[in-house]
């Protein structure tokens, strides 16, 4: 029998989603795999458990939401470990981008399903692998820091309407290059979403056509408008259709260079900070990180690895 890693983050999520160690090992088990249980007992613990464990184990299973999974993206990547989502967290923006509906359906995968290679994204120096928000989502991001995790997917409807209020322009250059040309875009902004994967801030589809495995990243830009257009268009988020206001600007790029006039809030994959004013590099590192995901069979479970 193939052994996994399980790292368990033992708060995320709601309580009531919350996965046991031994209900996740479970699930493994009856996917063909004897797991090593790792529970997290500090934030960013997962990074250096992730790192560690890919040593030993072909698998390498997180049960926990974004921000865990993001962290054991940043141990796993450049190995050959493959990683397994079993999504319990407040909003699982990456693991239902890709697919995976629940903890089963991410054991199962391993059973069942394919090898993918996903990229991964750095921006600021620090990396994500689902989503990066910068403006209003960064300030969202921090507000729902602060919201009780038994709101679930509400946390982050609820986080808005404090920093809706408070939104307005920031200065700012874009400086793209790759996907859809060379261009440079410059003014004032109130919202940035720059995404690997379809699916942010609890269900979201900011950038509804990204796809995490294309080496591009699909960029959604608010300029600056007045607070009550930008009121209206949230919701249109919702549902992807936002993009067809023509003042926000849709782009798919590989790398840019990015600078505002002031610091602003940012999250990356929901974990939230401040990145200061001036310049900062965003760069994608294609097929960056293996991912088992649900679909047809494969006979050598790394069919769409990196060339192994």
């Amino acid at each position: 029998m193939e052994t996994a890693a399980l790292i368990l983050n033992p708060v995320a999520g709601p309580r009531r989603g919350r996965l046991a160690p031994a209900a996740a090992a479970a699930l493994l088990r009856a996917a063909g795999v004897e797991p090593e249980i790792l529970v997290t007992a500090a934030a960013h613990e997962a990074t250096a458990l992730a790192a560690r464990a890919a040593e030993r184990h072909p698998w390498v299973a997180v049960a926990g939401g974004d921000g865990t999974v993001s962290e054991a993206v940043r141990g796993l990547a450049g190995t050959p470990a493959t990683l397994v989502v079993l999504p319990t967290g407040s909003g699982n923006d990456f693991a239902r981008g890709l697919g995976i509906a629940d903890a089963a359906a991410g054991a199962g995968a391993v059973r069942d399903g394919r090898t993918v290679a996903v990229d991964v994204a750095e921006f600021a120096g620090r990396v994500f692998v689902n989503s990066c928000g910068l403006l209003l989502d960064g300030e969202v991001a921090l507000a729902a820091a602060a919201v009780d995790r038994r709101w679930g997917r509400l946390r982050y409807p609820l986080a808005t309407l404090g920093p809706l209020g408070r939104c307005r322009p920031v200065h700012g250059r874009w400086d793209l290059s790759g996907g859809d040309g060379a261009t440079t875009l410059e003014g004032g902004w109130m919202l940035a979403e720059i995404g690997n994967g379809p699916r942010c801030g609890g269900g979201f589809l900011l950038t509804p056509r990204a796809d995490p495995c294309d080496g591009l990243l699909d960029l959604c830009l608010a300029p600056a408008m007045p607070r009550r257009d930008l009121v209206r268009l949230l919701p249109r988020g919702l549902r992807g259709t936002h993009a067809a206001d023509p003042r926000i600007v849709m782009r798919r790029v590989a790398a840019a260079g990015i600078g505002f006039d002031e610091p602003v809030a940012a999250h990356w994959d929901g974990e939230a900070g401040r990145v200061p004013a001036g310049p900062h590099a965003l760069r994608l590192l294609p097929r960056g990180v293996l991912v088992r995901v649900p679909g047809r069979a494969a006979p050598d479970r790394r069919d769409e690895g990196r060339g192994r």
